[in-house]
């Protein structure tokens, strides 16, 4: 199998667990330990994290198509 089609399937991967895993679970391992009160992820970083699911989903398509 070609580069571009594993990397583009991890892509994917990375971009369906974005999208399909809880935002706090993230924001928990990701962030939290750079709040003191770890209150929990803001509206903006919710958004961000399903924009960069889109795009990782995409790019991913995209980059395992080209290796075929």
């Amino acid at each position: 199998m070609k580069q571009e089609v594993i990397a583009g399937i991890v892509l994917c991967a990375m971009g369906l667990a974005m999208l399909l895993l809880k935002t706090g679970a993230w924001w928990k391992a990701a962030e939290k330990w750079k709040t003191k009160g770890g209150s929990g992820p803001s509206g903006s970083y919710t958004v961000l994290l399903r924009v960069l699911g889109v795009v990782f989903f995409g790019a991913g398509i995209v980059l395992a198509l080209s290796g075929l």
